[in-house]
């Protein structure tokens, strides 16, 4: 998480430093896309994601119809 705060502010010291710096910003995103933090959190966002989708459709609250659910659910069992 701090890696993407520290991009954040790299990307506005970045813009300021022109092309130089915009090379050094690209080149932390690089590294910080092929970290393992970053990999943890986009599992950690994905498995959220799926948990509140498998939610929704077992609460039953009427958002979806049956055939929709249905193959909803088994991309999900794919998952």
């Amino acid at each position: 998480m701090m890696a993407l705060v520290g991009f954040a502010v790299g990307y506005v010291l970045g813009v300021q430093q022109g092309k130089e710096g915009m090379a050094r910003l690209i080149e932390s995103w690089r590294q910080i896309q092929g970290s393992e933090e970053f990999a943890a959190a986009l599992e950690t966002g994905r498995e959220m994601l799926v948990g509140v989708v498998k939610q929704v459709f077992e609460a039953g609250t009427g958002m979806v119809t049956g055939d929709m659910k249905d193959a909803v659910n088994r991309r999900l069992r794919v998952a």
